[in-house]
């Protein structure tokens, strides 16, 4: 049986299908349809590991490790 879906709620494909992922429901991730779109606005079709990527370089100066601690300080509250 056919999974129905709201007119609010949108199926995002993790890894892209137009980067070689699957069609698979591991793939799928519903989201709200404004969610999707401002999320391609944002990221294009960037795979998940190129967001993060982009992320620590352009707006971390690429200290992975800073941003490693201040999970861990903000765990502990």
């Amino acid at each position: 049986m056919k999974k129905r879906y709201s007119r609010k709620v949108s199926r995002h494909h993790i890894i892209p299908k137009s980067r070689g992922g699957k069609r698979s429901l591991e793939n799928i991730a519903e989201i709200e349809k404004e969610d999707h779109r401002n999320y391609h606005n944002l990221f294009e079709n960037k795979m998940p590991f190129e967001i993060i990527e982009e992320l620590v370089n352009k707006y971390w100066n690429g200290n992975w490790d800073y941003v490693k601690q201040s999970q861990k300080i903000y765990n502990r509250h």
